[in-house]
This record gives C-alpha cells, sequence and structure tokens, in this order.
C-alpha cells in the first residue's frame, strides 16, 4: 500500500473507531511504530486528525465555515452561552482580537449595540461579523488553512509581535489535565502563542469537549490565561488545575431548564 492510501486509510479508521493506538495501526498495516507516527505527524499537520500520546483522535470540527448555521453549529446552546458571558468583558473603546473558532464567532455576534470597539481577526468568517457591529476591521494574515479557515503566516506573526489588545478571545482544540493548551496544527499554533503575548487580558473560550484533551502542539498554558468562560460545572480536578494558575474561571453558563 502507497503511504498516501495508508494514510487515507488510517483517517477512515480514526474516524470510525474514534481513538486508535500507533500499535493498533501498526499492526493494522504491516509497518512499523516510526512509519505510523510520521504518517500520524503528517495527518495532524494537516487538520485531519488529532494525536495524543501512543494514538489518534477525530480531529475536533472547530473551524469557522458555515458558523452561523445552527445545523453546522457544534454544541450551539453551550457555545452561545458561552459568547453571552464573554461580551461582559468588553469595554467601551478596546482595542480587541478575536481568534479563528466557532465559540469566537459567537461572541462577534453577540457584541452589544452602542459598544465601540477597534476590532482584528485571523479568521474571515468572523471579519464579516465584525464588520456588521464594529465597521473597519484589521484581517491578520497571509494563507487560509482550508481545515479551520484560519489565516497564518510570517507577515500575521509579524503584525502580532508589534500590536498590543485590551482584550484577545482565544481558542483552543484542547486543554490537558496539566494545563496545557494546544492545537492540531503549528502555524495556528504560533499565531496563537503570539496572541497569548499580545493580550493585556486573555480570555479563554472553550467548551466542555475541549477539556481533558491534548492535540498535536501545545502553544500556551493555562498560566498564561486571565480569564476562562466554558458551558460546563469544571471538574475538582481541573478547577484546581485553573485555581493554581490563579485564572478567573466562570464556568456552569450552560443553563438547562
Amino acid at each position: 500500500m502507497l503511504p498516501d492510501e495508508r494514510r487515507k486509510e488510517i483517517v477512515r479508521k480514526v474516524n470510525s473507531a474514534d481513538r486508535v493506538t500507533v500499535e493498533e495501526l501498526t499492526d493494522e498495516f504491516g509497518v512499523s511504530g516510526a512509519t505510523i507516527r510520521r504518517d500520524l505527524a503528517s495527518l495532524a499537520e494537516d487538520g485531519l486528525i488529532e494525536r495524543f500520546h501512543g494514538g489518534a483522535l477525530p480531529a475536533s470540527d472547530d473551524g469557522t465555515a458555515d458558523a452561523g448555521d445552527g445545523d453546522t453549529l457544534k454544541n450551539p446552546n453551550g457555545k452561545r452561552a458561552i459568547a453571552g458571558r464573554a461580551v461582559e468583558e468588553l469595554g467601551d473603546g478596546d482595542a480587541v482580537f478575536f481568534d479563528t473558532g466557532q465559540t469566537t464567532m459567537q461572541v462577534a455576534k453577540e457584541i452589544p449595540d452602542g459598544v465601540s470597539l477597534l476590532v482584528a481577526t485571523n479568521s474571515p468568517e468572523n471579519a464579516f461579523e465584525l464588520r456588521e457591529s464594529c465597521g473597519e476591521v484589521k484581517v491578520v494574515g497571509d494563507s487560509l488553512r482550508p481545515t479551520s479557515d484560519a489565516l497564518v503566516g510570517p507577515s500575521g506573526e509579524s503584525y502580532l509581535r508589534k500590536t498590543n489588545f485590551d482584550i484577545v478571545f482565544l481558542e483552543t482544540d484542547a486543554i490537558q489535565e496539566d494545563g496545557s493548551l494546544s492545537v492540531s496544527n503549528e502555524d495556528e499554533a504560533r499565531i496563537k502563542s503570539l496572541l497569548v503575548d499580545s493580550g493585556h487580558r486573555v480570555v479563554l473560550v472553550a467548551d466542555g469537549s475541549k477539556l481533558g484533551r491534548q492535540s498535536f502542539r501545545e502553544f500556551a498554558t493555562v498560566d498564561d490565561i486571565d480569564v476562562f468562560i466554558t458551558d460546563v460545572a469544571l471538574s475538582d480536578e481541573m478547577a484546581a488545575v485553573f485555581e493554581r494558575a490563579s485564572v478567573r474561571v466562570v464556568d456552569s453558563q450552560l443553563v438547562v431548564s
């Protein structure tokens, strides 16, 4: 089997099984563990899977394509609940960066009328949404990643190194039990790392599906975050991780009646 064919089969197997190990894949395809790990690294870089130590998971679908459509938005009630609380962090005249993602898209939709903001984003979808409420939008980045609709690249990185924001609304693919934040792509990880450095107040917006997970490339830890807003109640163990980092946690935002 050719490498491209094997990688396509790996993606199918990961998606159907929801979780596979390197050992299972070496038995399945009759190749070495080193070969499988290279395959997984390549697939994770392309955003087709997510890696964990010793195996792979299906890629998290947190891109902004069709993010305004309730039929394609994953956990719409949770993300909208997070967004409704997140906009309370805004102040008139703030310079705000909106990271790429479905949750930040919902935050953009919830911006109150009459609030004047200077806004920037590396998401074309977020830019169109922000234009409706904020007017001029700074769009940051060089090339568009097909799997997440995130703009990445050296000019965007250079811009972020020289720019300061009052608030950064940040997304992540995974929040590990040790407090690390990670995503499936190295280019996006570099952008997110710079966002963490450029924000006076970094507000992490992530639903419960991101908790206790690990993705391919770490870009920050909870020590770099000021506020964490989520839809679910944190476990005692995860709450302790944020408490040790002195992060203000706003959880249990989704109220089920």
